[in-house]
């Protein structure tokens, strides 16, 4: 494919013939723009119009491409009854149905005595053979064209597959062969077809051959569109993102916190920590994922690693997705990190005096932020800011994240994630970002006891917790809901804290995302000093609170929950050196799914085996219940069924930047013909420049 080429794909549709403004604005609801955007979309199934009339096969909902010869048309005495062309094949009858179109214009085209090609799904009508609006009636002499596979794609309203074919015919004559640009490993271990081949074959099938292959076409797009996506983030990440010098950072004072801390660090936290410090005295500015499930203290390590900048005279944003957590973070700084040279401050929505302390924070006179949205103010201006760290990153934007970091110069970034994201999943989120995952579990920690359980078990709950409920096992009571709504089906807050203080009396406390934040901090203090024994709350607990005493929690309507926060709402007991208990309950209507759900969530303690397994039950769309539709970087590339080919080309990546392969002038006019394909003019800028 040359330059030339390009510019008719990046084309907009609006200027094709037949497509025009109006259509081009409804084809921006299936993403298409520009000719190329078309060639991004998967067919979702191939209709093959080759089947000419067999009687020993003949079935109703079947489609045939057929010569039939107009006999005579049927107006119908009410309006109500069909339009009918009684067509014949020899001595055959074949009827034509139409609704609600006038005859007058179908009698005109279809005259009486001539012959055409027509296809269509069959059907049955007064004992004949019926094809009902057929999908094509065609003159004989196109018979050829007619007689093909049909690729069916996803429309919107507004736009007709027609619409989608004038967009294919016109791109097809500008994609070119060009050279191989993917590894011959890789093509031999998935016996690929080159490019071209595939890319024309996914679209315009011309055998059964071809239909058959569709998946293997689509995979060898999957690769190209993963090799394009690394190539462009790694190479930008080693042109722009190096550093003139590292930090030359001292990870000694490290050593003398750990052994100050009251609870000893696994090993694989200290391991970790190494990790995270190397990556921080690196030579480029890193983004790095720490992965770590529930309970395994990602929280002291993200905080001993941001020690070495601060002594350095730098400042670190810690940003946490809660007022709670933020301010648990703030409380942890304080009292587990025993340094005189560390100023922090808490700068959340409901903080008072922020002009002052913006002006402190302008000043270096705090430099150890920690926060909520309340960081991204535009009016906060830092002073050598070098480390971001966010907790629970899943619940920023991609925007919010840059902003963040583009408020310091060379600023490193550590993203937390306590919703364990399969590596292979993790891979074609993050192929720019260096991954570390912490995947081992304080040796105090006992397993936690689940159990599931229908609605009706709940008097027989409340009697087991009258008993059980003491200073030392304190309670979380979670519902779906905030308050009652039409839908009966779930439980509120509200009326479930109404019940339970009919039982508990004054040890009931209720937690939810509407309270005032003076409110929510006054009843989480209550829980945590033993005041309150029952916390009714909805998922607002999910993260940020770590209570050591609470060992129970019940999840009512858990059929309502995805797998990520069902975890996540287990890892808030058993904290401590007391045996845990979670009592997963569920509704009348629960579903299939919902049952197959709760009882991986049964069998599985491990959030990273939580999360492999709900890839296979969900699939990629929600991906533990965080990722929203349309959040998916790729459009051919399957994450559940291409861990494999993630795993492959991210490695082949990564070998061609560590041998600056693509310094090559050869190698630089083959990739380049990819990264045109996929749109990564950032990349050819600097490869090129």
């Amino acid at each position: 494919m040359n330059e030339n080429n390009f510019k008719f794909l990046y084309q907009n549709v609006d200027k094709l013939k037949g497509i025009g403004p109006k259509k081009a604005s409804y084809l921006r609801n299936l993403g298409i723009n520009s000719v190329i955007d078309a060639f991004y979309i998967i067919p979702s199934r191939v209709i093959d119009r080759t089947q000419d009339i067999d009687f020993r096969k003949l079935e109703k909902g079947q489609i045939i491409t057929t010569s039939l010869k107009v006999k005579k048309h049927h107006y119908p005495f009410n309006p109500k009854l069909p339009y009918v062309i009684e067509c014949t094949k020899g001595n055959l009858i074949i009827n034509l149905i139409y609704f609600s179109v006038k005859g007058n214009f179908l009698r005109n085209k279809f005259p009486e005595n001539k012959e055409f090609i027509v296809s269509g799904k069959v059907s049955f009508y007064k004992s004949n053979i019926s094809i009902a609006h057929p999908d094509y009636i065609e003159e004989i002499e196109n018979e050829d064209k007619l007689r093909s596979f049909e690729n069916i794609y996803p429309l919107t309203r507004g736009i007709h597959l027609k619409d989608l074919r004038k967009i294919f015919d016109f791109g097809r004559i500008y994609i070119e062969k060009h050279e191989e640009w993917i590894s011959k490993q890789i093509i031999d271990k998935f016996n690929f077809h080159n490019f071209h081949n595939s890319i024309i074959k996914l679209h315009f099938p011309e055998n059964q051959d071809d239909v058959e292959k569709k998946e293997l076409f689509r995979k060898r797009l999957a690769a190209d569109e993963l090799i394009s996506n690394y190539f462009a983030i790694r190479y930008l990440k080693e042109k722009t993102k190096k550093k003139e010098d590292n930090l030359d950072l001292d990870f000694s004072s490290q050593n003398q916190l750990i052994l100050n801390l009251p609870f000893k660090l696994t090993e694989k936290q200290k391991t970790i920590i190494n990790e995270i410090n190397s990556l921080n005295n690196s030579h480029y500015r890193e983004t790095i994922l720490l992965q770590g499930d529930v309970g395994s203290g990602k929280t002291i390590v993200s905080l001993l690693t941001a020690i070495p900048f601060i002594l350095k005279g730098y400042q670190v944003a810690y940003m946490a997705p809660t007022e709670i957590l933020a301010s648990q973070i703030y409380e942890n700084i304080i009292n587990l990190i025993q340094l005189n040279k560390i100023n922090p401050v808490l700068l959340t929505g409901s903080t008072k005096n922020k002009d002052e302390i913006y002006q402190k924070i302008s000043n270096k006179e705090f430099d150890f932020i920690v926060g909520t949205h309340a960081i991204f103010q535009e009016n906060l201006i830092f002073n050598q800011l070098k480390y971001v760290i966010i907790d629970e990153q899943h619940r920023f934007g991609v925007r919010q994240r840059l902003i963040l970091g583009e408020k310091g110069i060379n600023t490193n970034i550590l993203l937390m994630s306590a919703t364990p994201i399969p590596r292979t999943l993790a891979l074609a989120q993050y192929g720019e970002i260096e991954q570390v995952v912490l995947n081992e579990k304080p040796a105090f920690q006992r397993p936690i006891i689940t159990k599931v359980s229908n609605s009706k078990k709940i008097k027989d709950l409340i009697i087991y917790l009258k008993k059980s409920i003491s200073d030392k096992n304190q309670i979380y009571w979670i519902c779906p809901l905030v308050e009652e709504s039409e839908n009966h089906e779930y439980k509120d807050v509200e009326s479930r804290f109404k019940s339970l203080q009919k039982v508990f009396g004054s040890k009931v406390g209720l937690l939810h995302g509407k309270m005032k934040a003076i409110d929510k901090e006054k009843i989480i203090n209550e829980f945590k000093s033993g005041k309150i024994g029952i916390l009714v709350a909805t998922t607002v607990i999910e993260v940020g609170i770590d209570n050591k005493n609470a060992n129970t929690v019940v999840i009512e309507n858990s059929e309502k929950f995805g797998l990520s926060q069902l975890h996540q709402l287990r890892g808030r007991v058993g904290r401590g050196n007391e045996q845990g208990y979670c009592f997963a309950i569920y509704g009348e209507n629960i579903t299939d799914t919902s049952k197959e759900r709760l009882k991986v969530f049964k069998d599985n303690l491990d959030g990273f085996k939580l999360a492999e397994k709900d890839l296979e039950i969900r699939g990629t769309g929600d991906v533990l219940g965080y990722r929203q539709s349309g959040d998916s970087l790729f459009r051919f590339v399957n994450t559940a069924q291409d861990q494999e080919l993630i795993i492959e080309c991210f490695d082949y990546v990564k070998e061609v930047i560590s041998s600056k392969k693509f310094e090559d002038k050869e190698f630089q006019q083959k990739i380049y013909q990819l990264l045109l394909f996929f749109k990564q003019q950032e990349a050819i800028k600097l490869l090129f420049s």
